[in-house]
């Protein structure tokens, strides 16, 4: 399985910028796949991102990155183990989008 986590806040500039221009392409991306997006969404960012932002499943990623401040952010787990962990839009193009790019590739039959 492979997950695209997402964190942002609602009053983030670079979070709806990301979320109107490349969150559709990622989901065309990961598609039918086995692989899930999942956004985890602080208030506003005036305050961190906390455990209680975090869907039941992910409690322990909480555990490993902390509070969080600052956001865009994105972390790509494989086969639940973090294999990346990005900061910016431009990083997750860069970055993450080709490491996600060749995981799918290798999920392949």
């Amino acid at each position: 399985m492979i997950e695209v986590i997402y964190f942002g806040a609602d009053d983030c500039f670079y979070c709806q910028h990301w979320e109107a221009a490349r969150k559709p392409e990622l989901m065309r991306l990961i598609g039918a796949r086995k692989a899930r997006l999942v956004e985890v969404k602080g208030e506003t960012l005036k305050r961190p991102i906390l455990e209680r932002h975090y869907p039941a499943d992910l409690k322990w990623l909480y555990r490993d990155l902390g509070e969080l401040r600052s956001v865009p952010r994105f972390v790509l787990v494989v086969d639940g183990k973090v294999a990346l962990r990005v900061h910016g839009t431009s990083n997750y193009s860069a970055i993450l989008e080709p490491r996600l790019r060749a995981e799918l590739a290798r999920q392949r039959p």
